[in-house]
């Protein structure tokens, strides 16, 4: 027994953390059982993290302010945990991000358990059924340790509306609350508001329907007032610091399109039916608590959230992400519901104990069975992006050149390069460039995911990239998504571009995987990871040499080509497939992590725009059984090649050793030779 001077707090928090072990079990099991998984998405905020920490600002990249992010506290916190722990422990900025999830994911149990109100044995065991539930759910599994914000939106989320249900416990209707107890009760939604742009709808509809029940202004007035004055404190910092009055995600994902409602509610048919015993014990908990006439403004401000959040999806289209992540935070009222309807007494309250355990197995059953979750289990992509992204950085370490990605979580995060978002979620120009007129007319088939449909092939270019990297790592070698299959149709990308394979060779992932990893990379010919040209030399880097050159373009989902166009795109389509399979020339990286040209073939070939005069080619390193020559210049003894017209001259190595060992080049150098 506690000692009869513990006071009624400490002894609510003492059982509320014995009501909460269970779930923190198979919290505990089901990190366990989805143990590497981390979000792309994720990588984002870590990047915002590190810059942040590095004394660049809260800044994706170099260069102008962009709010890529929207969960400004949890960035915050992950930045302030990793500098806390990272001098003495040794953890990075992804063990701080996991690490901050399940430390949230556990107190938010330890808060719902709290709901319950446990007094003695019976309601100990009745307090940690609203737990489960959250344990439970593939939300939470998917999403625990995933390294985005919803743990602490969940955490924030169980505070807040446990505070209502411990409110009403104290002061009955809410009309007797007093206004500093709402003001503090509205707290954590306010927090909440700093977490994620979208939470304010939380606060705004709970609090019209206590006021509603209260038949008082003063009720939601009091209850949102921190949540406005955050809100309000955000806005001022965004439009100082940033100069726009949202996230530049809300340009790339907010459309409110009416033709996302079908998607949006098939999105949230899915998330109910993967959360059957949440929704199921909370559905059975709101007509015990309408039984109950004085806890029926509760029930409405435990309900009706919930209710408006399903809109909510249901009218942006849903989400793209595995495991119903948007219904992560959501978890946290139903609980409260479940909570305080299994408190009660009599058989209805019986009821939805019996329903709340059965369905914290239903749900264990889905989430360990559902596609998804076996989906984001097998998902290792980000981790090939890790290795990328390091290859990059030492492969680049002064030149810094600009990478263009499609995915700009963990490739941009590990390579530290400047880079730019090819679907805007981090670029001002592409997040507010309007939809493209071909978004109508695009031909069957052709995905459409929420947040993945803005582009801007011509102001990409115009930016120059030095790479680029389509699609998720470790890339694809044609486009992806509009940036990229606009820049496709420029004349500049295919003349100025060339696709190489960067072989890595085996890579360690996560948890003992290990896999081959070989990157299709575009690279300016003339940028900063490309051809370097001076008065007295022309040095190219050979790891270009024997890149594909894209002569037409071959992804055109995006409008019926014309005959002319489709007989192109096949020819081109035709060529690169063996290119891509045969595999004669190679980028790798060499000792120092420098790239050079692996040459598996006999020879390989790079066009090069050289001015008239006389050159002498020259290898690094000067023992490689390599020949280099311009074709169609002739060559005196010595090697020295005249250049009669300047225009693009075609420039060949050609492998003088016999046998299948492969030969390392670094570079080629074209020195001017005086007349």
């Amino acid at each position: 027994m506690l000692p009869s001077s513990a006071s009624p707090t400490a002894v609510r928090w003492e059982l509320s953390l014995l009501a909460a072990l269970p779930a923190l079990a198979l919290l505990t099991a089901q990190c366990a059982w989805l143990p590497h998984f981390v979000s792309d998405d994720a990588f984002i905020s870590l990047r915002y993290a590190e810059r942040l920490l590095a004394g660049d600002g809260l800044t994706w990249t170099d260069g102008e302010r962009v709010e890529g992010y929207s969960n400004l506290l949890w960035v915050l916190a992950v930045a302030a945990l990793h500098g806390a722990l990272h001098d003495g422990l040794g953890v990075d900025l992804v063990a701080a991000a996991r690490l901050l999830g399940f430390g949230c994911g556990a107190a938010a149990l330890v808060a719902l358990a709290c709901a319950g109100a446990p007094r003695d044995l019976p309601s100990l065991a009745r307090a940690a059924l609203a737990p489960l539930l959250v344990a439970s759910a593939q939300a939470t599994l998917g999403w625990t340790q995933a390294g985005l914000e919803g743990p602490l939106v969940l955490l924030l989320l169980a505070f807040g509306f446990a505070g209502l249900a411990a409110a009403h416990d104290r002061f009955g209707p809410p009309a007797q609350w007093p206004t500093a107890t709402l003001l503090r009760l509205g707290a954590p939604f306010a927090l909440a508001c700093w977490t994620r742009p979208d939470a304010p709808l939380w606060v705004f509809v709970a609090g019209l329907a206590l006021a509603a029940g209260a038949r008082s202004l003063r009720v939601a007035l009091a209850l949102g007032a921190p949540a406005a004055l955050a809100v309000a404190a955000q806005l001022a910092f965004r439009l100082a610091y940033y100069g726009d009055t949202v996230p530049n995600t809300a340009h790339v994902k907010a459309e409110f399109d009416p033709a996302a409602w079908p998607a949006g509610f098939a999105y949230v048919g899915s998330a109910i039916a993967a959360h059957p015993g949440t929704f199921a014990a909370a559905a059975l908990a709101a007509v015990a608590l309408w039984r109950a006439p004085a806890r029926r403004p509760l029930l409405g401000a435990l309900l009706l959230p919930v209710l408006a959040w399903l809109l909510y999806l249901a009218s942006v289209g849903g989400d793209h992400f595995p495991c119903r992540r948007l219904l992560h935070g959501a978890l946290a009222p139903r609980a409260v519901l479940v909570a305080v309807a299994a408190r009660r007494d009599g058989p209805l309250a019986g009821c939805v104990a019996v329903a709340a355990l059965l369905g914290a197995g239903a749900n264990v059953a889905v989430a360990r069975t559902d596609a998804q979750s076996h989906e984001l289990r097998a998902e290792t992509w980000e981790w090939q992006g890790r290795e990328l992204g390091r290859a990059l950085a030492a492969a680049f370490p002064t030149e810094r050149p600009l990478l263009a990605v499609d995915a700009a979580g963990a490739l941009p995060f590990y390579s530290g390069l400047p880079c730019l978002d090819l679907l805007g979620l981090c670029d001002r120009a592409i997040a507010t460039t309007p939809l493209p007129a071909w978004l109508d007319t695009m031909l069957p088939g052709t995905p459409k995911p929420p947040g993945h449909l803005r582009g801007n092939g011509r102001y990409v270019l115009d930016r120059a990239p030095d790479l680029f990297v389509f699609g998720p790592p470790p890339g694809r070698p044609l486009p992806v998504f509009a940036s990229g299959a606009e820049a496709e149709d420029d004349a500049r990308f295919r003349d100025g571009y060339r696709l190489v394979q960067l072989d890595l060779g085996v890579r360690p992932l996560v948890g003992g995987a290990q896999a081959a990893i070989t990157a299709p990379m575009w690279v300016r010919l003339d940028g900063r990871a490309g051809v370097v040209r001076s008065a007295a030399e022309v040095a190219i880097p050979a790891w270009l040499f024997g890149g594909f050159r894209l002569r037409a373009p071959i992804v055109q989902r995006y409008q019926p080509p014309t005959p002319e166009g489709a007989a192109a795109a096949g020819a081109q389509l035709a060529a690169l497939v063996p290119w891509l399979e045969q595999r004669q020339a190679l980028a790798v990286p060499g000792a120092d992590g420098r790239l050079e040209l692996r040459l598996c073939g006999g020879d390989a070939a790079l066009e090069v725009a050289l001015p008239t005069g006389r050159w002498r080619p020259l290898i690094e390193p000067a023992d490689a059984a390599v020949a280099v020559a311009i074709e169609g210049c002739a060559s005196d003894a010595n090697g020295v090649a005249t250049v009669p017209t300047a225009g693009e001259h075609v420039v060949r190595l050609r492998r003088t050793s016999p046998g299948d060992t492969p030969t390392a080049v670094r570079r080629v150098r074209l020195a001017r030779v005086g007349d």
